[in-house]
């Protein structure tokens, strides 16, 4: 019996992740196919570029296909959401950011907002009758979901 071999792979590095054999032996980008990056974009510093790294993503992607985001905001308590990142950050190796909603906004460049848009995670489709809270911003997530015509 063969055991599998692990594979890793750096998000920084998006064009090796698409060339990958075994990326596109599971993907097939001439379909459609949906681009999960929950809670992943904050680990990945400005120097580093994010938006070019979710546009070569977006690129690969054929029309139809959908991203998905979710991603630590600072806009509900900037000073607080601050403090916390600051204390976060110097207690772990893997360095996270908070993003302004204009700034996560722009991950859905080339993709078509699908409603309700970016918002608070419990405002995104609660199901009917859910008790939603009177201040979403006190999640400090924003979800959203796009489509590439």
């Amino acid at each position: 019996m063969r055991t599998p071999r692990s594979s890793t792979a750096d998000l920084n590095q998006p064009e090796e992740i698409l060339a990958h054999a075994g990326t596109r032996r599971l993907i097939d980008f001439s379909q459609p196919a949906g681009l999960l990056l929950v809670s992943v974009l904050p680990f990945i510093s400005d120097a580093a570029d994010p938006g070019r790294i979710v546009a070569t993503l977006r690129d690969a992607l054929a029309p139809g296909s959908y991203l998905v985001l979710a991603h630590a905001t600072d806009a509900s308590r900037p000073v607080v959401a601050q403090a916390a990142e600051k204390v976060y950050n110097s207690s772990v190796s893997a360095q996270a950011q908070m993003r302004s909603h204009e700034e996560i906004l722009r991950f859905f460049d080339g993709f078509e907002l699908v409603d309700p848009g970016l918002v608070y995670v419990p405002l995104w489709r609660p199901d009917p009758g859910a008790d939603v809270s009177d201040d979403p911003g006190k999640f400090w997530i924003l979800a959203g979901a796009g489509r590439k015509p």
